[in-house]
């Protein structure tokens, strides 16, 4: 059974980009175009990975961190976060927030797999396992 990824990124040629080099990966992949979306899908389904932009209108990758370690019914998903401004206090209240990795943009895309590959190996199945995890 395919995992489901959920793609925040409020710009639409690197959101499909992703989307395509995932889908092809096996990944199921849901897309939002600013982290506020991204928080009202994840009231109804369940995700095995996020790739959250930072830099986005609305809602910021670094304010959905924020409201999602909130989230009292909240599963455990591993989250990557990509910037193109990228910064060290960007860096540092993104690990603080919980997301798992941080990567400038512009990424390797195959080096971007690799890191989605290894994250995705270590976690079940959230389709497969429908129980909410405690973080």
């Amino acid at each position: 059974m395919s995992k489901n990824m959920l793609i925040i990124e409020d710009d639409v040629v690197s959101r499909d980009l992703l989307r395509l080099v995932f889908e092809y990966d096996g990944f199921h992949c849901i897309e939002a175009e600013n982290g506020a979306i991204g928080l009202s899908m994840m009231d109804s389904q369940r995700f095995d990975v996020i790739i959250l932009d930072n830099v986005m209108p609305v809602m910021t990758g670094l304010a959905f961190l924020e409201h999602w370690q909130r989230q009292p019914q909240k599963f455990d998903v591993p989250i990557i976060m990509i910037t193109g401004l990228l910064s060290p206090e960007v860096r540092e209240n993104a690990t603080k927030l919980g997301a798992y990795a941080i990567v400038e943009k512009p990424f390797d895309v195959g080096e971007l797999r690799a890191l989605v590959s290894r994250v995705s190996e270590r976690i079940p199945s959230h389709t497969q396992e429908p129980s909410l995890l405690p973080k």
